[in-house]
């Protein structure tokens, strides 16, 4: 009786070290971000996006090479497929075209899941939307040019055009997209913007218009893209004469500064130079002389 009191008594002193220690294991592991998007895109093809990510010194980092599952279904999921992210932390799945999803309220319930590891919690992320077919029409009468877009949307098996949400037409440039306009849909499910036309295309004057739905609550992010000849030729390539901070030939005006500045530098090192023999001469010959007397 006594071995076994001893016994439960160790036992219960050290349960407090041993939670501790499970504890601090826990709460070592990266706590991830799973964000799950839902894209169409300009050819109709439906697709489901996780990126996995965790923050480190303010920064936040991609987790590759892990596993995500997505799932369908709100109540009842149902596994889609299973796949593993890249080097930017990202896996995306298509939906193939025959899918029907199941459907609450009209809307798709999709999932992503990510079960953890060792290092790492897991974590889980929803979204649900709403499909909608997205037109853009390109028209151009007495040189005034036209982007007209439709947009509907299904319900209880029937076509219902979108009122009221907003469409953003860009234009890609070097860097980033441009923003040409914003249109907000009537209750036609129509919109009307005239298009600019000041715009640089490439050498044709090719420009890739885009009708683009970002990060909307109800149906995700939806674009159309078409190419036109809207835009001003432009000519991007670079004289082999020419002088730029890119090119292999330095501007004039960088190599003159450039020169001044070495110059400069250098005629100070050989002004400290001479001064310096001048200084070790005149010592010499002023012990020369101090020794004669």
């Amino acid at each position: 009786m006594k071995k076994k009191l001893i016994y439960s008594i160790l036992l219960i002193s050290l349960l407090p070290f041993l939670s501790m220690r499970l504890y601090s294991q826990e709460a070592a592991k990266i706590k991830p971000y799973v964000t799950l998007q839902y894209f169409k895109d300009t050819e109709g093809k439906r697709i489901l996006q996780t990126a996995l990510t965790y923050s480190k010194n303010r920064m936040e980092l991609p987790l590759p090479g892990m596993e995500v599952a997505f799932y369908t279904g709100a109540d009842k999921k149902v596994l889609l497929t299973k796949i593993n992210t890249t080097d930017k932390g990202i896996a995306r799945f298509e939906l193939s075209d025959d899918m029907k999803p199941e459907t609450v309220d009209g809307m798709w319930a999709f999932s992503s899941e990510f079960i953890g590891n060792d290092t790492i919690k897991g974590e889980t992320s929803e979204v649900s939307v709403r499909d909608m077919r997205l037109e853009m029409a390109l028209t151009e009468a007495d040189s005034i040019k036209t982007v007209t877009l439709n947009a509907f949307t299904t319900e209880g098996g029937k076509e219902k055009p979108v009122s009221g949400e907003t469409v953003t037409i860009y234009v890609p440039r070097m860097f980033s997209l441009l923003t040409v306009g914003e249109l907000t849909l009537d209750d036609a499910g129509s919109a009307t913007i005239e298009f600019p036309s000041d715009l640089p295309g490439d050498k044709e004057g090719n420009l890739v218009i885009i009708a683009k739905i970002s990060e909307n609550a109800t149906y995700g992010n939806v674009e159309k893209r078409e190419i036109m000849k809207w835009g001003k030729p432009t000519d991007y390539s670079v004289p082999v004469t020419h002088r730029a901070l890119w090119t292999k030939i330095a501007p004039r005006w960088m190599i003159y500064t450039l020169s001044v500045l070495l110059i400069g530098v250098w005629g100070h090192y050989l002004f400290a130079i001479i001064a310096l023999i001048r200084i070790k001469m005149d010592a010499d010959r002023q012990a020369k002389e101090e020794y004669r007397i």
